[in-house]
């Protein structure tokens, strides 16, 4: 009989049982020692060779898969035992059966389809999680939001062609090779990139592919949407536009609300009516990143008869629309025939307000932790977001100096002359 080399601590021995057995050998590991020190072992299979128990016990080794050990015997373990040279303990799952199951479907040949609707079932959110999101802004953890899920699946939808196709099997040609079918418009270009890499990234985490080819993936036909801050005689005009069409006013208010607090449309539609601190002349807002949210907004001279019009202590939100709190898809609506109207502001959205007041703070020179306080920005250095603690009224300092008026600088130039420069 062949001896074998002794096998090292921790990786397990093949078990003589006795003679005349169909299967002599068991692949055994010792999982742990009781309190007394006596040794607790698991045998993982049986087998009619000594060799075949080795190979059981290196391929355990190389992926190794939960142990299902009789509850009374794991509650037995005192010290448990480890993978050889690390401190990584065996994977033991306790079950009050052994012949209880660990249960793992084998995904991986699932076809494209297959995939996208095991990830729409585990990330896409519910009809109800979507109502919720919808009128609180609030979202569930792990879930898309509902506008990005919406948007993969609008970009399904236009890749019928791989539906069939065994997901692993895919390669980084496939996915371009959709995305650049002529037929498909720009913006379902952008959502196609978008579903590639969401799948890749879902396929790589349940181990249905071992490598991801969407990482290069762009959507190069799609232009980016360039916002530029309103100009100094388009915030007059908005100021001088009175409007007998009480929805159309309301785009107009909106808009230099954006412009005077810097705050995003979703974020002013999500405003809190209890949030609104009109005698301390601030609102508390904001969405979106973790620097954003619940930020002080101080509130502008100027723009604090715009928000005292809105406010109704008896509603929900500041902005409302038929007693329900005004939704974006509304203001869109509201916006689009405002601007039609107005046309000599056309590109010009609530956005553009929000780089209209940073811009005009940087050119005030307020200090750069006030201005991000103010827009929401994370500063870029760590000891500025926990040590600089901006005051209220160093923001509302802040804001009532800007006036979006024409201003002269004077340069002293080499031949001490005073020049003026309109900034």
């Amino acid at each position: 009989m062949k001896k074998y080399k002794k096998r090292a601590n921790g990786a397990g021995s093949p078990v003589f049982l006795g003679n005349g057995r169909h299967y002599p050998y068991v692949a055994r590991l010792m999982i742990g020692k009781d309190c007394d020190g006596k040794p607790i072992y698991f045998d993982i299979d049986k087998f009619e060779t000594e060799l075949d128990a080795i190979v059981c016990l290196e391929n355990w080794l190389k992926n190794p898969t939960p142990l299902k050990v009789k509850t009374n015997k794991y509650n037995r373990i005192v010290t448990f035992s480890h993978f050889p040279k690390t401190s990584n303990p065996y994977p033991l799952v306790p079950v009050d059966t052994v012949e209880a199951t660990i249960y793992r479907k084998n995904k991986k040949y699932y076809t494209f389809k297959q995939v996208y609707a095991e990830m729409e079932k585990a990330l896409f959110p519910t009809k109800e999680e979507k109502l919720l999101e919808r009128q609180f802004h609030i979202r569930t953890d792990g879930k898309l939001s509902f506008s990005h899920a919406n948007q993969l699946t609008v970009a399904f939808n236009h890749c019928q062609s791989l539906y069939n196709k065994i997901y692993r099997e895919l390669r980084t040609s496939d996915f371009k090779e959709c995305i650049n079918n002529p037929e498909i418009k720009p913006s379902i270009k952008t959502c196609l990139t978008k579903l590639f890499k969401n799948m890749d990234k879902y396929a790589y985490s349940e181990d249905i592919i071992d490598k991801k080819y969407t990482t290069d993936l762009k959507s190069s036909n799609t232009t980016k949407q360039h916002r530029t801050p309103f100009s100094y005689e388009e915030i007059n005009y908005l100021w001088e536009i009175q409007e007998n069409n009480q929805k159309l006013q309301f785009v107009r208010d909106f808009l230099l609300l954006a412009i005077y607090t810097g705050c995003r449309a979703e974020e002013l539609l999500f405003t809190y009516t209890n949030n609104v601190f009109l005698i301390e002349n601030y609102f508390v807002t904001g969405l979106k990143t973790e620097a954003g949210q619940n930020r002080v907004i101080p509130i502008h001279k100027k723009i604090k008869p715009i928000i005292q019009k809105y406010y109704n202590p008896k509603n929900t939100f500041l902005f409302t629309s038929q007693k329900a709190r005004m939704s974006y898809a509304k203001y869109l609506f509201l916006y689009n025939k405002f601007i039609s109207k107005y046309s000599n502001l056309k590109g010009k959205t609530a956005h553009c307000g929000r780089h209209s007041l940073e811009t005009e703070l940087q050119k005030l020179n307020i200090k750069t932790t006030i201005i991000n306080a103010i827009i929401g920005h994370k500063n870029g250095n760590v000891a500025d977001d926990v040590y600089n603690h901006i005051s209220l009224q160093e923001k509302i300092d802040a804001i009532n100096m800007v006036d979006y008026q024409e201003r002269k600088i004077y340069v002293l130039n080499s031949n001490s002359v005073n020049t003026e420069k309109a900034l």
